[in-house]
């Protein structure tokens, strides 16, 4: 009888072994409404008319923007950011166009993939400017910019 559970235990183990677990974010980001994420305060936002002249947006020195090679903007990606020495700073699943994060002074990396497209990804590397908002366009299907 200990056979059997060693074996049905071994082949279990076996089967597991080859599925890896899909992403999953931190957070699911609500559209168009601040939230915090890891101390980061955080907006997920699309592309509209609202969202592209709502004064608040502009107060997030860091805006995200998913577009492919024609420069299109591109909705819902699973985004992963790391801070110093690759420290995971925050990981969210966006359906909008556009990450906006409020970071303090310092080197950080975004990682982005398109929601049901695990094979598209883009990233980049950047720092908060000193004032005003920079714009970090991660190009799937092309190579990114910084």
């Amino acid at each position: 009888m200990k056979f059997v559970y060693a074996a049905c235990a071994a082949l279990l183990a076996g089967a597991c072994a080859g599925f890896v677990w899909p992403a999953k974010a931190d957070v699911p980001a609500p559209m168009d409404k601040p939230f915090s994420i890891g101390g980061i305060d955080t907006v997920c936002t699309g592309i509209g008319d609202d969202a592209q002249h709502d004064p608040r947006w502009l107060t997030y020195p860091i805006r995200i923007e998913f577009a492919n090679a024609a420069q299109q903007y591109l909705s819902g990606a699973h985004v992963v950011l790391t801070g110093a020495g690759g420290k995971s700073l925050a990981t969210l699943d966006c359906d909008g166009a556009w990450v906006l994060f409020r970071l303090p002074p310092g080197m950080y990396h975004v990682t982005a993939t398109l929601l049901g497209q695990s094979s598209l990804t883009a990233s980049g590397t950047f720092s908060p400017p000193p004032s005003g908002q920079k714009r970090v366009i991660l190009n799937f299907g092309a190579k990114a910019n910084p």
